[in-house]
């Protein structure tokens, strides 16, 4: 099947290095992305560690396998308590926070209606039949998750309802990759998880030591930057219609599902990239934003900053 793989929806703006500055850069396709670490100093051993621990994220968290911590949970039956791999407790600890706070914008139980809808390659792609998404709407709901944080389970109140990380799992990857890198002593990395950037450590090609971070015009090709964000460490991360999507009779169609309807969201937004110390907590919150439109408010919550969102 043919694939589409949308890259440089952000990209870290660099001159030309430094020779007396040794950089190491390594790309893995991880996550159902591109992901790049260019990190500073010897750097190598740590980034394969950094590339190790992100594969095992992914792992716990791949809606697709049947090993996965994900699978289990989906698998369960109502009532039935799923003990959780620390991965995948600490990404759903922030994911239902957010959801909860978005009032269901951004919901880990998407599963039932992001496994109808082909943004994964297919040839020929189409909505799916509108009963379809009637049927898997009343098995939506963060609410129907309750997170036990001392037994480190999660239990169902419904049979039908499945969690999907793919909207918390990449930022949380980039976060873990980050600390192994520090942890190692590595004194500055960029990296990019497709849409996710994180920085830190102090830039070699500026004499203020801070990252120049180019938002991607929505309306642009990839690489055309609409405005660009100052940072010293932290996250910033995007969620567009533009990333994954398909035109069908006529209509596009993008991949960020509103989960109180079924359909891809229509709040009116393009794209929206939020800044966070936690990529994870951005990863949420653009989604939760681009679907409801909701502004400041929800962002500033969990200590983000909204730094751009642009109209369809």
């Amino acid at each position: 099947m043919k694939r589409l793989f949308f890259l440089l929806l952000l990209s870290v703006f660099l001159v030309s290095c430094n020779p007396r500055q040794p950089i190491y850069e390594e790309t893995r396709f991880l996550m159902d992305t591109v992901c790049t670490i260019r990190a500073g100093g010897d750097s190598k051993s740590a980034v394969h560690d950094a590339f190790a621990l992100v594969e095992e994220i992914q792992a716990s968290v791949n809606l697709y396998s049947p090993d996965s911590t994900i699978t289990r949970i989906n698998r369960a039956k109502a009532g039935e308590p799923v003990p959780l791999d620390n991965h995948t407790a600490s990404i759903l600890s922030v994911a239902l926070a957010v959801s909860q706070a978005s009032d269901g914008a951004f919901d880990v139980t998407v599963a039932p209606l992001s496994i109808l809808w082909p943004f994964h390659g297919e040839e020929s792609p189409q909505p799916p039949e509108h009963i379809a998404i009637q049927n898997a709407l009343p098995h939506v709901g963060y609410d129907k998750l309750i997170l036990d944080q001392n037994t480190q389970t999660v239990t169902k109140t419904d049979d039908g309802v499945s969690v999907d990380l793919g909207g918390a799992a990449k930022g949380y990857a980039a976060d873990c990759a980050v600390q192994i890198l520090k942890d190692a002593g590595v004194p500055y990395a960029i990296l990019d998880f497709g849409g996710t950037i994180y920085v830190y450590g102090h830039n070699p090609n500026r004499h203020d030591g801070v990252w120049q971070i180019g938002i991607q015009d929505p309306h642009g090709t990839a690489g055309s930057y609409r405005t660009t964000v100052s940072v010293s460490e932290g996250a910033v991360v995007t969620s567009g219609t533009y990333q994954r999507n398909f035109v069908y009779d006529g209509r596009l169609y993008h991949h960020i599902l509103n989960p109180k309807t079924g359909y891809p969201a229509d709040s009116g937004l393009a794209s929206v990239s939020i800044q966070a110390d936690s990529a994870l907590v951005a990863d949420c919150l653009s989604t939760a934003c681009l679907v409801q439109n909701q502004g400041d408010a929800l962002v500033r919550q969990f200590g983000g900053t909204l730094v751009a969102a642009y109209d369809k």
